[in-house]
């Protein structure tokens, strides 16, 4: 279960958070190894095209150079002239590699890195957004599951709905279940990827964070949700996947629920056909029971 203290200091600084102790930085540490071989076994070199129940579509990367701050590493902050000393002696690094391979060197050097933070009383990690972070990325699956929601997120409702600002500039928030009290929904903020010549926006999207709101009406107030029906994977190989009916159910009452809690336009132009298919898979169900 997440606290509200784990959801506190995810926006802090390593060196201000207080040391968790040496079981909670191992089970963080755990939960980052996980993390990144789930991401090399599941996301690393596949592309992921979804169509939505609203007949819209995007292409989604989950690209290396931004798994360090998906999952709580300070790769900005590590790679900095004051961590010198720590890179040069505990990882024997003398130069700055990209952030990936950064991270995968930070896993390679797991007890050395946390017998240093247990010396510093913490300093490299943030234990708390790492657990927070990686539980997020743990929980939203390899998408070749149905078990997600995308909101279409726009900004500027957010801000004049909620008198907030917001820094994430994120146009899809992907949102799942997290069956946490404190946090309802998990989500994975997106935004179309950059070309880093012209700095103009790609068609593929790219992920720019994930958090798990405690305020969680503000995210749904206003903006326009849908559910996935069909995900193309995209690798060597082509993979065509559609939702099982269990998971249309799972998703009609995920979707039916969110509508109805935040006030939400129903706007699912394939609810017919899902319950369609729900009451053919109902029917030949009865059937095979009578039998």
């Amino acid at each position: 279960m997440i606290t509200l203290k784990e959801l506190n200091y995810v926006n802090t600084y390593a060196h201000k958070t207080p040391y968790p102790g040496v079981k909670y930085a191992e089970d963080a540490a755990q939960k980052l190894i996980s993390s990144v071989k789930e991401y090399d076994e599941h996301y690393k070199d596949k592309e992921y095209d979804i169509i939505l129940s609203d007949g819209s579509q995007f292409t989604l990367d989950i690209f290396p150079k931004n798994l360090c701050h998906m999952l709580g590493v300070d790769y900005k902050n590590l790679s900095s002239d004051f961590f010198a000393p720590f890179r040069e002696d505990i990882l024997d690094l003398y130069n700055i590699p990209r952030s990936y391979d950064f991270l995968k060197l930070l896993i390679e050097n797991i007890d050395k890195v946390l017998a240093y933070d247990y010396d510093n009383r913490g300093l490299v990690f943030n234990y708390y957004r790492m657990m927070v972070k990686c539980s997020i990325f743990e929980k939203l699956s390899d998408f070749s599951r149905f078990n997600f929601g995308v909101i279409n997120f726009d900004k500027n409702t957010f801000i004049n709905k909620t008198g907030l600002n917001r820094s994430s500039n994120a146009e899809k928030l992907l949102y799942v279940q997290s069956n946490e009290q404190n946090c309802p929904y998990f989500m994975m903020g997106i935004l179309k990827e950059k070309n880093p010549e012209t700095m103009e926006q790609v068609g593929t999207y790219a992920v720019e964070t994930l958090f798990a709101p405690t305020d969680t009406q503000n995210f749904f107030d206003g903006q326009k949700a849908a559910i996935p029906t069909q995900i193309l994977i995209i690798s060597d190989i082509m993979q065509k996947l559609e939702a099982t009916a269990s998971e249309k159910l799972a998703l009609i009452n995920q979707y039916n629920s969110i509508v109805n809690q935040y006030g939400l336009e129903n706007q699912m132009n394939i609810y017919g056909d899902y319950l369609a298919t729900l009451s053919k898979e109902d029917s030949e169900l009865t059937l095979t029971r009578k039998k």
